[in-house]
C-alpha cells in the first residue's frame, strides 16, 4: 500500500518581518528561514513522516537547492527515484515575506518551466494519487496508468489548462481562491445561496468530490447533496506557508487509511492548524501523534 504524489517541489527562503511591505523601502530580517516546500513535495513529506511509503514525482535542477531537496525527501523515507534532475533548469525556489504580525505570507516562486518527461514510476502500485496541477502531462500519464488508485487534486490556483485534470480526479480539494476565480462567487458561509452556487458551478469542473478549503473559516464539502462546514481549529498563527500543503497531504494520508470524508477533513484540519503555529512549509509539518492529541 503507498501513495504517489506528483507534482512540484521548490525550495523556501523566508523573510519574518514586523510590519507590511512598502515599495521601494528596505527591511532587514535576522530570523531568515529556509527549507522544502510545494505542495506535492510538502505533501509526500507528511505522508512518509506519518508513516506510509511515499512516492514523488517531481523535477529540481542539478545544483545545491536541489540536492538539498532530495536530502530533505530522503530523511524521512520519501522514495525519490521519480525526482528528475534538470541539467538545464535551475531548482525552482520561493521568496517568501510573511508579517510576524499576522502570520500572513507573500510568495514569489520562480518555477521550472513545465515539459513532459518520461517518468520513473514506483514499482508498487500507489493506492492514492495526489496531483498539485504542476507537471500537467505527467499527472494525467499517472492517473491512465493507475486508474484504481484513489486520486486527489490540491487545487490552489484556477488554472485552465489543467481541466482535464479537475474531471478526472475523484476528490477535486480546491481553495476559496481557486473556488472564486472559477466561479465569480464570493463566498459567504451566512449566505447559503453563496455556497449553493458554488458548488453548483464547480460541478462543471467535477462531479464526484468537491472540498473547498477556506483558511481560518475551516471548510465545505457537500455529501448527499447537503453542504457541510467543518470550522478551523483556533490557532495563533505565526506563518501560513505550507498550511494548504499540509491539509491536502494529511488528506492524502486519511484516503490512504480509509477514513470517512468526516474524519479526513477533521485530520487534515488538524494537520494545517498545528502548521500555522511554527515557520516554513515543510518545517511545520505536524507529528501524526501531535494531530491525534488535538484531536
Amino acid at each position: 500500500m503507498s501513495i504517489l504524489c506528483i507534482g512540484q517541489a521548490v525550495y523556501d527562503i523566508t523573510f519574518p518581518i514586523e510590519e507590511s511591505i512598502v515599495e521601494n523601502q528596505k527591511y532587514r530580517t535576522y530570523d531568515r528561514h529556509e527549507c522544502m516546500g510545494a505542495p506535492a513535495a510538502n505533501a509526500a513529506y507528511l505522508c512518509a513522516l506519518w508513516g506510509t511509503e511515499t512516492s514523488l514525482i517531481a523535477r529540481v535542477g542539478k545544483d545545491l537547492f536541489g540536492q538539498e531537496i532530495l536530502r530533505t525527501l530522503e530523511h524521512v523515507g520519501v522514495k525519490t527515484a521519480g525526482i528528475r534532475q534538470e541539467m538545464n533548469q535551475k531548482t525552482s525556489i520561493s521568496s517568501i515575506i510573511v508579517n510576524k504580525k499576522s502570520g500572513k505570507r507573500t510568495i514569489l516562486n520562480a518555477p521550472l518551466k513545465e515539459a513532459y518527461f518520461e517518468p520513473h514510476w514506483p514499482e508498487k502500485k500507489p493506492e492514492v494519487l495526489l496531483l498539485d496541477g504542476h507537471e500537467k502531462d505527467v499527472s494525467l500519464a499517472g492517473l491512465q496508468k493507475y486508474p484504481q488508485a484513489i486520486s486527489m487534486m490540491d487545487a490552489g490556483t484556477y488554472k485552465p489548462e489543467c481541466w482535464e485534470l479537475f474531471q478526472a480526479v475523484d476528490y477535486l480539494v480546491c481553495s476559496q481562491d481557486f473556488a472564486f476565480q472559477y466561479t465569480g462567487v464570493t463566498i459567504d458561509l451566512d449566505k447559503k445561496e453563496t455556497l449553493k452556487a458554488t458548488f453548483e458551478k464547480l460541478a462543471e469542473l467535477n462531479s464526484n468530490q468537491l472540498v473547498i478549503t477556506l483558511g481560518e473559516h475551516g471548510s465545505i464539502y457537500l455529501e448527499n447533496n447537503v453542504i457541510i462546514h467543518t470550522p478551523a481549529f483556533p490557532t495563533k498563527p505565526i506563518d501560513t506557508t505550507g498550511a494548504g500543503d499540509i491539509f491536502h497531504g494529511a488528506f492524502a494520508y486519511a484516503l490512504h487509511q480509509k477514513l470517512s470524508l468526516a474524519e479526513i477533513i477533521q485530520l487534515s484540519s488538524a494537520a494545517a492548524a498545528l502548521s500555522v503555529e511554527k515557520l516554513g512549509g515543510q518545517t511545520s509539518i505536524p507529528l501524526l501523534k501531535e494531530v491525534e492529541k488535538l484531536l
